[in-house]
């Protein structure tokens, strides 16, 4: 079980269930527990709720509970296109309710009544609520008028903080790990592939085991759970990374930044975002005649290849290394030939102008194809706004992800990448307020090295770049070229991912040997820099973790890996978690801080992007609500280097410009 051979261990099961054998007594115990379940076959003993008196049973049950775990069926993934099926809920680990709303066959209340039946209950402020990825079903039920709180656990969150990089986060495989029960997947009952149907179409009686051992199985799992994320007794008083007293823990993150997190985050993906649509069938059109355009060119600079797969690897081969001859040294070789992925195209960038017009066709067609022709299809038309997903658990560093669309992706160094942007809108009478973080990394880079010459370029509000390169080229501040900052600003930021000579020479002009000396300079100029990230590696490989100094924790497998290349990855992993993950502390911090204000301002909050929030909030409060907003950006963490925000407002989310504070 603990290798995760789990066919093998099915078969167990069924050989010890059909034969035991005495050598295999000792796998009775465990087997018994852990044997899979068909459809329809109780886990946990199922209450199916299908009357007024069995619903009144229910109520009296949940009122004298002192924790509730609530599970919902839905027809889809999308919380927001998704109908409710029925509703599973919990008070122990040992058996389940299932509340059946939406089926398509079977005897069921109707919804009105049992919503109504069920509000008080999960909404009593003095009962607490579990669930696994809480987000989805809490979105679900305030759609349904039923805001479920207070969420005081979410297993899904808690094992990826127990263990961000190899965690169980599915709750099947949870379960499994955790409580040796083998759950029921959900193919069993809906299918997959072209043949998948929907909760709705499973028949009651199947249904209800199946979610019933849902909520049950999350509620055993939450005092498995709750030990794991509290301080290591073996913990140093002091961190030795951040030199902090008594420094928090994985249950601190929990409790006070991802649980606070999660109804922010369901108002976030229930505002949703405004789109002007003819804007991008516009966009899509001139998008089209500018590929046909750049196709033809493409096609005259083959030297005379003919028209070809622009997006076919074998056949950009064929061109590239084969009838233009361009020199394949240093490429990765793949089964295709060599590699044409855009990191090895923008190395030949100067090779040729047709590897210029290539990548320029491949950012068009990903951004027509992943936004512009596909965001005016994933409006809801219950809302008619785009509503994307937030994923609190999809990165090791703590950071928000964001799919369905993905609204973290659009480019903002490109014209066309920006031009985007101008098709989120705000409503009549509402103006979109974004305030961003300014080099939020860096500030923490300089707190955390302690480096005195970036804690007094931050002090002094200098541009932090161009004092980077002041003092690496001894140049007066005043005589800094673009060039010299633009070169300092790769340096900065490549840095904080581990970036090594080899790196910057690629990405720059610079031979290998300039680099190598250029970054000696660099840490010669700012040898704190140098001494944190070395102090990084060396404090992950002795205890296997490092922390945010909110006190989230990532552990680097890698370290310990017997290759090379692997190990050198987690080393530049080392140096960036401590500093991206505390990035990602800081702004959850801030819109915990800010939600409960917004309410007062008459405003929303609709997006994050990393170090950036974006709000709808009326035209004639763009200042109030900036000052608001940038106040507590501000003041959500204490660092040597202050932090600082900018804020920008306008009509879409391109043209905004600064509001005066």
């Amino acid at each position: 079980r603990e290798l995760e051979f789990s066919t093998l261990f099915n078969q167990l099961s069924r050989i010890a269930v059909r034969a035991p054998h005495e050598q295999l007594s000792m796998f009775d115990e465990v087997v018994e527990a852990a044997a899979s379940t068909e459809a329809g076959e109780s886990l946990v003993p199922t209450t199916i709720v299908q009357d007024q008196a069995a619903l009144a049973a229910l109520v009296k049950t949940l009122e004298k509970a002192k924790a509730i775990t609530f599970d919902v069926e839905t027809t889809s993934l999308d919380q927001m296109a998704a109908d409710l099926v029925g509703i599973a809920l919990a008070v122990d680990g040992e058996s389940g309710y299932y509340v059946p709303v939406g089926h398509q066959n079977g005897q069921q209340l109707p919804l009105d009544a049992v919503i109504a039946a069920l509000r008080p209950a999960l909404t009593n402020s003095k009962i607490e609520k579990y669930a696994h990825n809480a987000n989805y079903d809490l979105v679900v039920m305030q759609n349904y008028g039923v805001d479920v709180a207070p969420i005081s656990f979410d297993t899904m969150i808690a094992e990826w903080l127990r263990d961000p990089v190899n965690g169980n986060m599915g709750l099947k495989r949870l379960a499994f790990a955790e409580l040796h029960r083998r759950m029921t997947d959900i193919e069993v009952l809906i299918g997959k592939g072209k043949n998948q149907t929907t909760m709705d179409t499973v028949a009651i009686e199947l249904a209800a085991p199946y979610a019933a051992a849902d909520a049950a199985c999350t509620h055993a799992l939450v005092e498995v759970l709750r030990p794991k994320l509290e301080r290591d007794e073996n913990a140093p008083d002091v961190d030795p990374l951040w030199g902090t007293t008594n420094p928090p823990s994985p249950r601190d993150v929990f409790e006070q930044l991802e649980l606070p997190l999660i109804p922010v985050i369901a108002a976030m993906e229930r505002a949703g975002v405004l789109l002007d649509t003819d804007a991008l069938a516009k966009m899509s059109l001139d998008m089209g005649e500018l590929l046909a355009v750049l196709e033809e060119e493409i096609y005259d600079l083959a030297d005379g290849y003919g028209k070809f797969n622009i997006n076919s690897p074998k056949q950009l081969n064929d061109v590239l290394f084969g009838k233009l001859g361009l020199s394949a040294e240093g490429v990765r070789k793949t089964t295709h030939g060599f590699s044409t992925a855009a990191d090895v195209l923008d190395n030949m960038r100067g090779d040729h102008p047709i590897i210029g017009k290539i990548l320029d066709y491949r950012e068009l067609t990903k951004l027509k194809g992943t936004y512009v022709d596909t965001l005016p299809e994933l409006v809801n038309p219950r809302t008619g706004r785009v509503h994307t997903s937030y994923n609190q658990s999809g990165a090791s560093t703590g950071r928000l992800s964001s799919s369905n669309p993905n609204l973290q992706n659009i480019p903002i160094r490109t014209e066309t990448g920006r031009e985007v942007r101008r098709a989120f809108i705000a409503p009549p009478g509402m103006k979109l307020l974004a305030v961003d973080y300014s080099q939020v990394e860096l500030r923490i880079m300089a707190h955390i090295s302690g480096e005195p010459t970036l804690l007094e370029a931050f002090a002094q509000g200098q541009d932090i770049h161009a004092a980077t390169a002041a003092i690496v080229t001894n140049t007066p501040i005043d005589q800094v070229t673009r060039e010299q900052r633009s070169f300092a600003k790769r340096v900065n930021f490549g840095l904080l991912y581990g970036m090594g000579a080899f790196r910057l020479a690629r990405d720059s002009e610079l031979t290998h040997a300039q680099a190598t000396a250029f970054i000696k300079t660099y840490f010669d100029r700012l040898p704190r820099v140098q001494l944190y990230m070395e102090q990084a590696k060396q404090i992950a490989k002795d205890t296997g973790y490092l922390t945010t100094l909110f006190g989230r924790r990532r552990t680097f497998p890698g370290l310990l890996h017997g290759n090379h290349n692997t190990r050198q990855q987690a080393e530049r992993e080392a140096i960036n978690m401590p500093i991206q993950g505390t990035a990602a502390d800081i702004i959850k911090k801030a819109m915990i801080d800010i939600h409960p204000l917004l309410e007062s301002l008459s405003a929303c909050m609709i997006l994050q992007v990393h170090d950036e929030l974006v709000f709808e909030v009326p035209a004639d409060r763009v200042q109030e609500a900036a000052e608001v907003v940038v106040r507590v950006m501000e003041g959500a963490c204490k660092l040597d280097a202050p932090l600082k925000a900018n804020a920008q407002a306008g009509s879409n989310w391109r043209d905004v410009e600064p509001v005066a504070l």
